[in-house]
């Protein structure tokens, strides 16, 4: 999966109000990025210490009209100092959005604007505008999410550092037992008890989906093979979508009776498949995996 460079240890996320700072930081977190916000900025040269120069982790400070003490004056210290310490290697987001998509995304989510009090919407965001201006010229990465969607804001954040994202979306492919019940946190799940099933079998009661014998069996349903057939071709445009997206991560569960012969068999057939197609992988089968 890429990320930004581990060269780059510190980034400071600035903005104007509703540009889409929040996101941002989940975005660099979902990264492997330590990400906080809005702490006061008399803390965040200790915070840095600790976490940079110290522990050596890479870290992103969201700082926007939230944070105490902040100013334009203030956070340009900030920066100063900063950079003085780690050179290269500390960076400053900004992110900013048209007046109009400021207003549109206040009046849709009704949020209050942090500068509202005594203010009109229209004004506070006006003066949002004239009081972030002040910092942008700080900044080495410059954002403009005006008619963006969210989901643009992972592409927007590595094309500034540039990097070029042609990751596709990891997958998290299981088979579980409908007796033990559904697993948590699954995307998709497919029901694999309309498969012929191997346990009615003698000779095939205890071997599991991940044998030969089973993978044979399995094979002669037309059926079974129709489904994964039309589950191959739903999966390449959704994916396709959530790689381009930036999304995380994936989780695809099979489930079964018992957990140990149609829905390992499935969730192996599929993630052969998920890898052939340059997908990080990972399969697990719960059944088995915890000696069911």
């Amino acid at each position: 999966m890429q990320t930004i460079p581990e060269s780059k240890k510190l980034i400071l996320v600035t903005g104007t109000s509703g540009a889409g700072l929040s996101t941002a930081l989940k975005i660099l977190e979902d990264l492997g990025i330590k990400a906080v916000d809005n702490i006061p900025l008399a803390l965040i040269d200790q915070l840095v210490a600790l976490e940079v120069e110290t522990a050596g982790r890479q870290l992103a400070v969201g700082l926007d009209n939230r944070t105490s003490g902040f100013s334009a004056e203030s956070v340009s210290r900030l920066a100063a100092n900063l950079r003085d310490r780690l050179g290269e290697s500390c960076s400053i987001v900004f992110i900013s959005a048209s007046k109009h998509d400021l207003l549109r995304r206040f009046n849709t989510t009704r949020r209050q604007h942090p500068l509202g009090d005594g203010l009109s919407l229209a004004d506070a965001v006006a003066a949002d505008l004239v009081r972030m201006g002040e910092i942008e010229s700080l900044a080495d990465v410059r954002i403009d999410t005006s008619g963006s969607k969210p989901a643009d804001m992972r592409r927007h954040l590595l094309d500034g550092f540039g990097v070029n994202d042609q990751s596709l979306t990891p997958v998290s492919v299981m088979s579980f037992s409908y007796r033990d019940g559904l697993p948590k946190g699954a995307d998709i799940i497919l029901d694999m008890r309309f498969a012929d099933n191997p346990h009615w079998i003698d000779d095939l009661r205890d071997k599991t989906g991940r044998d030969a014998e089973i993978d044979a069996y399995l094979r002669q349903d037309e059926i079974a093979q129709s489904v994964l057939a039309d589950l191959k071709n739903m999966l390449t445009p959704m994916l396709g979508r959530m790689s381009a997206e930036g999304r995380p991560l994936v989780t695809l569960a099979f489930g079964c009776t018992g957990g140990r012969h149609r829905s390992v068999w499935a969730a192996e057939f599929i993630g052969k498949w998920l890898r052939a197609q340059g997908h990080d992988i990972s399969v697990n089968h719960r059944a088995l995996d915890d000696g069911g």
